[in-house]
């Protein structure tokens, strides 16, 4: 039959669905530090809203 450990719908383990999901969150951190240096940078160079 179906294993207790396995998670429905996925079929993870809780413990593979924790890992997966802390590595999506600081691939969306490590993102959004590129795209907020991006935007301070284009400031930089090219000031808007002045």
């Amino acid at each position: 039959m179906s294993d207790p450990n396995k998670v429905w719908p996925t079929g993870l383990t809780e413990a593979e669905s924790e890992e997966i999901h802390r590595q999506l969150i600081q691939g969306t951190q490590f993102f959004g530090m590129i795209a907020a240096l991006a935007h301070l940078l284009a400031y930089i160079y090219s000031p808007w809203l002045k």
